[in-house]
């Protein structure tokens, strides 16, 4: 008897609530389709195209001219640069997918270095390169709150470095500019707008790692670059093709 009573008594309480709440005896249900409630985004399936542009952030990385023995760098400047890009890719619910293909224009570098045998090897190379990386990339929606999503993003891909002549005042001569593909990733964190039902304005950063490439070679030597981090701030446009 027991047993029946208790999914009896919750039968006949989940009946009554709402008459009750209407007659001003309990407080009013909650709705569920409140605006400012988090929930999980997008929960279907699209295709869409994403154009890309931002900036890129002054860095340090480091050339060593080899001609020059025992060389030290003393400081290095990467100026700011720009970025271009676009992407194709597939959205399934909280998570999304692209092929990437972006254009980082030249930007100017240079390097102060200084060699053991005091002033006299005291020199400075300068120079621009661009970069060209293709990535496979991931993202994970967190959530969407009043048509904002924050999002966390990777990838992996390849990206060819293309330097310009070096130029090197010191006791080194001028080195002719390399190109070179290298294995590329990158790390990145964001927020999306839905601006329409097909229209999303997607701002983030980017950590893009474009590998280490030889920079130029020289009558004594070749110009070796170390690791060149890439910092980008982004603006994108997503449009949904179904």
């Amino acid at each position: 008897m027991r047993r029946l009573a208790l999914p009896l008594l919750a039968s006949l309480a989940a009946l009554a609530a709402p008459t009750l709440a209407q007659a001003g005896l309990l407080p009013p249900l909650p709705s569920l389709d409140e605006t400012g409630s988090l929930d999980d985004g997008d929960t279907g399936a699209n295709w869409y195209l994403r154009g890309t542009g931002g900036v890129s952030l002054p860095a340090s990385p480091s050339l060593r001219p080899y001609a020059v023995p025992g060389v030290t760098t003393t400081g290095e400047d990467l100026h700011a640069g720009w970025a271009v890009g676009g992407a194709i890719g597939y959205q399934w619910g909280w998570l999304r997918s692209d092929i990437s293909l972006d254009y980082l224009g030249r930007r100017n570098f240079s390097e102060r270095f200084a060699g053991v045998c005091g002033t006299g090897c005291n020199g400075t190379l300068k120079g621009e390169f661009s970069a060209v990386p293709m990535l496979a990339n991931f993202y994970y929606d967190i959530g969407t709150w009043k048509g904002i999503t924050p999002y966390l993003g990777a990838g992996l891909g390849v990206a060819h470095l293309q330097w310009d002549d070096l130029k090197c005042s010191g006791p080194c001569s001028a080195a002719s500019g390399e190109g070179h593909w290298r294995f590329a990733w990158q790390v990145g964190a964001g927020v999306s707008y839905a601006v329409s039902e097909k229209v999303s304005l997607d701002a983030d950063y980017r950590l893009l790692d474009l590998g280490k490439a030889g920079a130029g070679s020289m009558s004594g030597g070749n110009v070796a670059a170390s690791t060149i981090w890439d910092n980008e701030l982004r603006i994108s446009l997503r449009y949904k093709l179904n």
